[in-house]
């Protein structure tokens, strides 16, 4: 398994990352109760995977404000699943925590989340095909819910997107010049795509009505649920 450690990437100790992922992304809190509302309106007790689930912020919401929810929470990083471990330890047998890849084999569900994690797909034909994978582990009106980064490639909508992300992190202490340091930082392993070309792999993945749920700046919310009827995604 190719391993992501969110110390080397970051710069940040795990048990470091939730009060810092504030600082670096607008409107954290609001993407996270974003997607646990979406979760929320599938039904009173969800089978959720929570993909890179990091030190378990996601899950530990989802399990806090859905008391019938199970959440399998899934990371390649040790020290991020150990952190996970000790936050959700109080929901007992209802989370459920495994080291694992965005590769490996999903079990069938009725969501799966995840919160800047898919990021780190780089190549579109990979997160099609995760996409895919994604809505044939779905139960029927099951859904995916992705809170991630969502800026084009260049041009003034790309400029436009990352002036507003270095003021947001102004807001929180961050100069722009640092903003920009660490912009270049992420670029080694992290890869954005724009809204519409997430929606469109969506599309592509069967997923037949992709939907944008909220969005602050480069902050994106989005997903889809599955159809009653799969239609087949070969091509």
């Amino acid at each position: 398994m190719t391993e992501h450690r969110v110390v080397d990437h970051l710069g940040v100790r795990a048990s470091d990352y939730d009060a810092e992922i504030r600082r670096y992304i607008p409107g954290y809190d609001e993407m996270i109760a974003t997607v646990v509302g979406v979760v929320g309106a599938i039904g009173p007790a969800p089978r959720v995977i929570d993909l890179g689930a990091g030190t378990g912020a996601l899950g530990a919401a989802l399990l806090d404000a859905l008391p019938g929810a199970t959440v399998r929470l899934i990371d390649i990083d040790p020290a991020m699943l150990e952190v996970a471990r000790a936050r959700v330890a109080h929901h007992g047998a209802r989370a459920e925590l495994v080291r694992a890849s965005f590769a490996d084999a999903l079990p069938a569900c009725d969501a799966v989340v995840a919160s800047l994690a898919l990021h780190h797909v780089p190549e579109l034909a990979a997160k099609r095909a995760l996409y895919a994978r994604i809505a044939e582990a779905l139960a029927p009106g099951g859904a995916l819910v992705v809170a991630d980064i969502a800026v084009h490639d260049a041009g003034a909508e790309h400029a436009w997107m990352y002036d507003a992300w270095q003021r947001a992190m102004a807001g929180a202490g961050i100069a722009r010049d640092r903003a920009a340091e660490l912009f270049e930082q992420w670029a080694g392993e992290d890869r954005y795509y724009s809204l519409a070309t997430e929606l469109a792999l969506l599309a592509d993945a069967g997923f037949p009505r992709p939907e944008c749920f909220w969005k602050r700046g480069p902050s994106t919310v989005f997903g889809g649920f599955r159809a009653l009827t799969m239609r087949s995604t070969s091509r």
